[in-house]
């Protein structure tokens, strides 16, 4: 018995021993861990950030209030200047931007980017091989143009967008669907027309391929007219250099107004057996023809 109780006492002490030690490492993996978070220097992160993603993509942009998301990701408010006169600057807060963990080790790593923009959501996952993932749901068109412009569209924008193969150019191939509710056409009053024109919902569908945009459905219901078509965008650099093949069926509602129906026989158009106009929309973004 004098042999068996201090050998019971020696182990009990060595695995006390190792359980202190284990602890010891854990709180020292925590606090570790908790130095960095706090004191890793954001604004470096951030400005190391937006350099690579200006290089890659052209856009200018400004990063402010960064600050480092546990365990692993950054949070900050982004301008992004598009540089196109019709378009205000586009305003991201609560942008956070933190790695997929899932690919960590993979050929692929990805990042996701969650934040808001014009009073709704946008979600980013894009991964090194170039696949794109992008959702956004309510956002305002209205409040992402330039107030002064003749005309403008109000709404709220949802959609998503699934790419492969997305360059630094943008270019790639991919799915498309869009969803803009409670449109308004703004500043038709100069045409003769009501000035805060109904146009309902409009819901697009389609791919892209390198710079090919194709239009499998396109629908319009609920306001002063009804559309369905689809067709072809070939885009360029400039409006001018944008093609357009587009083949668009207008159908008149009890709420079209008279001066827009003599607007569309002004096109030299006329109605079908069944009361609609076929459009066949060429030329270029920046002169269309209609015929």
């Amino acid at each position: 018995m004098s042999h068996v109780t201090p050998s019971f006492f020696s182990w009990q002490r060595l695995a006390g021993s190792r359980r202190l030690f284990l602890l010891c490492l854990l709180l020292f993996a925590v606090s570790a861990m908790f130095s960095f978070w706090i004191f890793f220097p954001a604004d470096v992160l951030q400005r190391r950030l937006l350099q690579e993603v200006s290089r890659q993509t052209g856009l200018e942009m400004r990063g402010r209030n960064a600050g480092m998301l546990f365990p692993m990701g950054l949070e900050l408010d982004l301008s992004v200047y598009p540089n196109i006169p019709e378009l205000n600057d586009f305003e991201l807060t609560g942008l956070q931007v933190s790695p997929v963990w899932s690919s960590l080790f993979s050929s692929n790593q990805r990042v996701n980017l969650a934040g808001a923009l014009a009073d709704g959501k946008i979600d980013v996952d894009a991964g090194k091989s170039g696949h794109l993932n992008l959702k956004f749901k309510d956002i305002s068109l209205i409040a992402l143009q330039q107030p002064d412009m003749p005309y403008r569209v109000s709404g709220q924008l949802t959609g998503q967008l699934d790419g492969e193969n997305i360059s630094e150019e943008m270019n790639g191939r991919g799915s498309f669907s869009l969803h803009l509710r409670d449109a308004q056409v703004l500043g038709l009053e100069k045409i003769g027309l009501p000035s805060n024109f109904s146009v309902g919902a409009l819901r697009l569908e389609g791919k892209f391929d390198q710079r090919r945009l194709s239009f499998e459905k396109a629908v319009l219901t609920g306001g002063v007219l009804e559309l369905s078509g689809g067709g072809n965008i070939l885009t360029g650099e400039t409006p001018k250099q944008t093609r357009l093949n587009l083949n668009v069926r207008l159908h008149s509602t009890p709420t079209t107004p008279d001066n827009l129906r003599d607007l569309l026989n002004l096109t030299g158009i006329r109605p079908t057996a069944d009361g609609s106009y076929l459009l066949r929309i060429g030329g270029s973004l920046a002169k269309p023809v209609i015929r």
